[in-house]
């Protein structure tokens, strides 16, 4: 089994890069905004990263729940693994409330 350390750098890393791209996204916005056009880059990568976001914290989910039950409900690894799971999933949908960008959540 890997460590706890290794999954939670890994959906660190997963979050990060979702939210790096997010923020690159609103950058693009608001420059074009303020060359007179009506862009829509942040509300379009928002959808995408909510879709993967979802799928990826489902996956994360259910193998934490496999290696927990597996190691008779005492692995620090698949409980973290859920738990990451989780905060990624949910990550996407609270981050536009952060950066000011209310238009775009649904």
């Amino acid at each position: 089994m890997s460590s706890p350390s290794n999954i939670v750098v890994l959906i660190g890393e997963i979050a990060a890069i979702i939210g790096v791209t997010l923020i690159v996204c609103l950058g693009i916005d608001t420059v074009a905004t303020a060359l007179g056009y009506h862009p829509a880059i942040f509300c379009t990568g928002l959808s995408w990263a909510i879709a993967g976001a979802y799928n990826l914290g489902s996956i994360c989910v259910m193998l934490g729940v496999i290696i927990w039950a597996m190691s008779r409900f005492r692995s620090e690894a698949g409980l973290g693994m859920m738990i990451g799971g989780v905060l990624l999933a949910v990550f996407p949908t609270v981050i536009p409330h952060y950066l000011g960008v209310l238009s775009c959540i649904q």
